[in-house]
């Protein structure tokens, strides 16, 4: 009887683990590849959101690919959480790194937690993938399970996809004017970048897709992973983004930033804006936005000009920013190239103006 009284003791004390493919996750669109067994991202920015009773809990991770590869311990991934709204915590992955505790000792009822993809070295293998986020599960306290999604973990009901460059990944969000573009993770901050504030502005769950260096046609920084006209459509080298064909969900927008390291050639333009359409609907609005500082302005305007399906397609363009003139530092960039959080704070909100105008007209 001793035995057995033991034994239930045990039991009732032992951790439940909710594996990621348990339905209650919220992840954010377009930016992860999960199967039974882990999620994982390549792209800062990428969130999941998860609503859960009990006292704790702790995310799974696995950093074998980044150990693998003998990553150096300074370009490991950075990642923030917060639970119930609370202060969030920010820190670097590490080749031991198992569990992220986020909570203990919580009040009974019901939390919500937030885990957030913040940062990727620059010039480290997004495409093979290398460079990744990978979720395992959550280890959640005794008696807890998850429950529907709500509160700041609710999903919204809306959906938005953004592609682009280093600007779009918040590269250089954080620099500072004395330390310079390091390129070091410490020195970029996805979640800061005009992305997330665009899409709290018009309600909508996003996934950013942008790698450093990235161009229409040419391979990104980190030598791998190819230029826009392939990568809109692949999570890495081998996963598609696509499930039959189509963004899943399909989204509700589509902005389009890239043009900032070289300009689309030939037709490229009315050449994604077409595979765009066809992997969305005939509803989904795409936004093609000239870069801040104005570049490729003429190419971009001219391939819109010339695709036929100009429903539901929309030139966003903000003016040459002033506040980033190349090389020079300023208050709003450390390099003149690009913004600082300040600076895509003000981005944002201009973008989504300008959007509901352009919406406005039809």
């Amino acid at each position: 009887m001793i035995s057995l009284a033991l034994s239930f003791l045990l039991l009732k004390s032992t951790p439940h683990v909710t594996p990621v493919s348990d339905p209650s996750v919220v992840y954010s669109p377009y930016n992860w590849y999960r199967t039974t067994e882990y999620a994982q991202s390549p792209n800062p920015g990428a969130y999941l959101k998860l609503s859960f009773t009990g006292t704790e809990i702790a995310v799974n991770v696995d950093v074998a690919p980044l150990v693998s590869a003998k990553v150096p311990e300074v370009q490991y991934p950075v990642v923030r959480f917060s639970v119930d709204g609370g202060p969030a915590i920010t820190l670097q992955l590490s080749p031991t790194t198992r569990e992220i505790p986020c909570s203990k000792n919580l009040r009974a009822g019901d939390h919500h937690l937030l885990l957030q993809y913040v940062s990727g070295y620059v010039f480290l293998d997004f495409w093979t993938p290398v460079n990744l986020l990978r979720v395992t599960g959550f280890t959640l306290g005794e008696g807890g399970q998850t429950i529907p999604p709500s509160g700041f973990a609710a999903k919204q009901k809306r959906n938005a996809l953004f592609l682009g460059d280093s600007i779009t990944n918040g590269d250089d969000d954080i620099a500072t004017i004395k330390g310079g573009i390091t390129n070091a993770v410490d020195t970029q901050d996805a979640t800061l970048g005009y992305p997330a504030i665009v899409a709290a502005g018009i309600g909508a769950e996003y996934g950013i897709i942008a790698y450093g260096g990235a161009s229409w046609d040419h391979t990104a920084a980190d030598g791998h992973t190819p230029g826009l006209m392939k990568s809109f459509s692949m999570v890495d080298s081998v996963h598609s983004r696509l499930v039959n064909g189509k963004f899943s969900p399909v989204p509700d927008d589509v902005f389009v930033n890239m043009g900032e390291n070289s300009p689309p050639s030939g037709d490229d333009v009315p050449k994604l804006l077409a595979q765009l359409r066809a992997a969305s609907s005939a509803k989904t609005n795409i936004f093609l936005i000239i870069p801040f500082s104005g570049r490729s302005r003429v190419q971009l305007t001219a391939g819109l000009a010339s695709y036929s399906g100009a429903p539901h397609v929309h030139l966003l363009d903000l003016g040459n920013n002033p506040y980033l003139v190349p090389g020079r530092p300023t208050m709003y960039s450390v390099d003149g190239q690009h913004p600082l959080a300040s600076l895509h704070a003000l981005l944002a909100a201009q973008l989504v103006a300008a959007r509901n105008q352009a919406l406005a007209k039809g």
